[in-house]
């Protein structure tokens, strides 16, 4: 979802697992979890877009660079100073 308006903005920040259901070779369902930061952009209180950043059980610096980033481009969001890079 984008946000164009030039509205109240602000992000929100969570911890969250990502639930994906996979067939197994032998045709079973297998539900994998796996967790993540999501980042979700308000725009006078309305959703409008989020980004889902994975990390593993034991994070990488890749992992602490990508957050970083994505942190730094949402916050660039709030402050009306890009697009929606979520």
């Amino acid at each position: 979802m984008q946000g164009s308006g030039a509205g109240e903005r602000c992000v929100r920040v969570t911890v969250h697992c990502r639930q994906v259901r996979v067939e197994a070779g032998d045709g079973r369902q297998v539900s994998l979890s796996y967790p993540g930061i999501l980042l979700s952009g308000f725009e006078d209180g309305k959703a409008v877009c989020e980004r889902w950043v994975p990390f593993g059980a034991e994070p990488t610096e890749e992992d602490d660079e990508r957050l970083v980033e994505a942190l730094h481009q949402a916050l660039l969001w709030q402050e009306h100073q890009s697009e929606c890079p979520m």
